[in-house]
């Protein structure tokens, strides 16, 4: 019998509007980045491989301060990029923090 093993924190990039990014360990909890993001969440995929953004699902309801337009939708309030694999959230690889802290900065 296989086991899913959860992570209960994951490393990302957390995104305040108008400031750089900040490498995070965060709980995976959906509850838990609510909290951070001040709404419920949204997520996009980024990319077919996992990369995908979190986001607060009504920041622009909440007249949440502009953070960023991805793939032509604007982000309000702050953002988290994380990997996700089935409904599974998971760290960022090496590779990938150092990719977009040098995109989002």
């Amino acid at each position: 019998m296989e086991r899913k093993i959860e992570v209960s924190t994951i490393t990302c990039l957390f995104c305040p509007p108008g400031k750089k990014p900040e490498l995070r360990q965060i709980s995976n909890k959906v509850e838990d980045i609510e909290v951070l993001l001040e709404g419920p969440l949204g997520i996009i995929e980024l990319e077919e491989d996992g990369l995908c953004l979190l986001f607060n699902d009504i920041g622009e309801k909440k007249a949440l301060d502009l953070n960023r337009v991805i793939k032509g939708d604007p982000i309000f309030g702050s953002c988290i990029f994380c990997r996700k694999v089935g409904d599974q959230l998971n760290s960022l690889t090496e590779e990938e923090i150092q990719e977009l802290e040098y995109l989002l900065s």
